[in-house]
């Protein structure tokens, strides 16, 4: 093989390394997008017993929501949305909710002891047995 051949065919495979590291990396970027999607909207779930302590659920919508018995003990949840959901024995012991928004939601039995609530939104909330 002589020099020409060689420069031409070690274009070639940078040139196919490059286009499968660019490929690689957007279709990185887009599975991260689908999970954040995924687990970021949740309006109308209904949840009883589960435990997302030290979770990153930042930014998730719980608007409409029913959680019963859930623990968000230390999770990250900061601009977390639950207008209009119902909260009924939801511990947020040592959470962030520093933007998030409660408005029209019903708390029952709902701790927020340690809880970082900087410009967290509670307008027209119903507070039923604050634990």
């Amino acid at each position: 093989m002589n020099t020409l051949s060689q420069t031409i065919l070690g274009l070639m495979i940078a040139g196919i390394l490059a286009a499968a590291s660019t490929f690689a990396f957007y279709a990185k970027s887009l599975d991260q997008s689908a999970d954040v999607k995924m687990l970021g909207n949740c309006e109308g779930c209904v949840f009883d017993g589960q435990d997302f302590s030290e979770r990153k659920l930042m930014g998730i919508n719980l608007a409409s929501a029913q959680l019963s018995n859930i623990v968000f003990d230390r999770a990250a949840m900061n601009i977390a949305i639950f207008d209009g959901a119902s909260l009924r024995g939801v511990s947020f012991v040592g959470s962030d909710l520093s933007g998030a928004s409660f408005v029209g939601s019903q708390l029952e039995n709902v701790t927020f002891d340690g809880a970082g609530l900087s410009g967290a939104v509670f307008e027209g909330v119903v507070l039923q047995n604050p634990a």
